[in-house]
């Protein structure tokens, strides 16, 4: 959205937007060692930078710019990893309404090919922004009369980086194999937008399972032919993170990635539901899609803590980490199979290593956490499948910075008792043995995370308490 050297050189002039200037402060000085913020806790860092951007922002409420526009879009941005999602929702809706009054999509002719670029890509991110701060407030998002004109983002990812401010006039001719991740990303909306107006009707009974699952199948189809559609060098490999790490875009294609497994894995999470029937081939490969994608999103997770300059640490992949543990807790719970135990218990542990690593840095993701706590309090509890989806779950599942209530148990009661004749509680037992107690209070004595989860001795119950004890702290 903002050209990074054009912007660190109006810096230098003294020339450059101080609601930028602030509203980057808000967001960057939870992650500085810099001892002036000695003492004073990561999250709580952006207070007074973002209390002056928004004093400067508001001075050009009626006076729309394509500088307004990015600096609602990074204000929004801050109030999202505050878990305030009503006003994330009213900075980017401002930043709608400035881009739609200066009709924003018809790019100026007469401007550098840079503005031109800056153009579309403000466009792009106010088009995304809106939809994910509608959704997060429980409301569906409204198409912009223009749509997403992804296809006219004219620079590939390396070049808008690394293209000099003062050169870039005329003609410019694209490189043979463009890392144009950020317009692929974009394309992957829509379906988040319908994935997750499905999910929410779903649980508010306007939609039965079935319809869901018809749409389902379609979406998937959408999912499947984005992913077929990206160029060879974007797709998902070892030797293309490594490639895209040496052309400095290594956080941009991991996070394009675990972006698509995040909207297939919340595709895929009704299928979860314990009631369904197992015996039903499509449904038990539907669940099977969705653990399939949570193991990915781990694994993204994991490529981003241990290659340089790779990591995410911005909050939305807090709340996708924490979705991908619910799966994994449904395969320790409800699996018999002994690999796919072992192997949710590695995933689950490398998430909560990764989100112990950044919660302290965003109260919202520190919140997500919290509510995985009940969520798997929910799970040993509850007399009915707690991965039915309710309200409380959809909105679990989709909004990544809101705060829902308390979910209530009565409104996910099987729709077929003798399906269910024992409780969570009783599966946990039946799966992992008779001892239990022993092994929980032997994991309270343990901290090495690493210990516990080779020690076969620790069920998996105990691990998972032992791991969200040492989360919450």
């Amino acid at each position: 959205m903002i050209h990074e050297a054009s912007f660190m050189h109006q810096f230098k002039e003294g020339t450059a937007s101080m609601i930028h200037v602030y509203a980057m402060c808000a967001l960057a000085a939870r992650f500085s060692d810099d001892s002036v913020f000695h003492g004073i806790t990561r999250g709580s860092r952006g207070s007074i930078y973002i209390s002056e951007a928004v004093r400067l922002v508001q001075q050009s409420i009626i006076t729309p710019s394509l500088e307004s526009m990015q600096g609602l879009i990074l204000i929004g941005y801050y109030y999202g990893g505050e878990g305030d999602g009503k006003a994330k929702h009213i900075y980017t809706g401002l930043a709608r309404l400035h881009a739609e009054t200066l009709s924003l999509w018809e790019i100026p002719k007469d401007g550098s090919l840079l503005s031109q670029e800056e153009h579309r890509r403000t466009w792009l991110s106010v088009n995304i922004a809106s939809d994910w701060s509608a959704i997060d407030i429980s409301v569906e998002p409204i198409s912009l009369n223009h749509g997403l004109e992804v296809d006219l983002l004219k620079f590939d990812d390396i070049a808008f980086q690394s293209l000099d401010p003062d050169l870039v006039q005329g003609t410019y001719s694209s490189p043979p194999s463009p890392y144009n991740m950020w317009a692929y990303m974009a394309r992957t909306l829509g379906i988040f937008n319908k994935t997750s107006v499905l999910l929410r009707r779903m649980s508010q009974g306007s939609i039965s399972f079935d319809d869901y699952f018809q749409e389902a199948v379609v979406l998937e189809g959408r999912l499947d032919e984005w992913e077929k559609s990206l160029p060879p060098n974007l797709r998902y490999t070892t030797e293309n993170i490594m490639s895209s790490v040496n052309q400095r875009l290594g956080r941009t294609f991991l996070a394009m990635h675990i972006g698509y497994h995040h909207f297939r894995q919340i595709l895929f999470f009704p299928f979860l539901d314990a009631r369904r029937d197992h015996d039903n081939i499509k449904l038990t490969k539907n669940a099977s899609q969705c653990k399939r994608s949570a193991n990915i999103v781990s694994d993204i997770l994991r490529h981003s803590t241990d290659i340089e300059n790779c990591d995410l640490n911005c909050f939305i992949y807090g709340h996708i980490a924490v979705i991908s543990s619910c799966v994994h807790l449904h395969t320790l719970l409800f699996s018999d199979n002994t690999e796919a135990l072992s192997v949710a218990r590695q995933w689950l542990l490398l998430n909560f290593k990764y989100l112990m690593g950044i919660k302290s840095y965003w109260p919202v993701v520190e919140h997500s956490v919290a509510r995985l706590r009940k969520f798997h309090n929910c799970c040993q509890d509850s007399v009915s499948d707690p991965f039915v989806l309710d309200n409380w779950m959809a909105r679990f599942v989709t909004e990544h910075t809101s705060y829902p209530s308390e979910r209530q148990n009565s409104a996910a009661k099987p729709s077929n008792p003798g399906l269910e004749s024992t409780t969570v509680r009783s599966i946990c037992a039946d799966v992992h043995g008779p001892h239990h107690t022993r092994n929980a209070e032997t994991g309270s004595e343990v901290d090495d995370l690493s210990h516990l989860l080779h020690d076969q001795q620790v069920t998996s119950e105990a691990l998972v308490n032992h791991a969200l004890d040492w989360l919450l702290e």
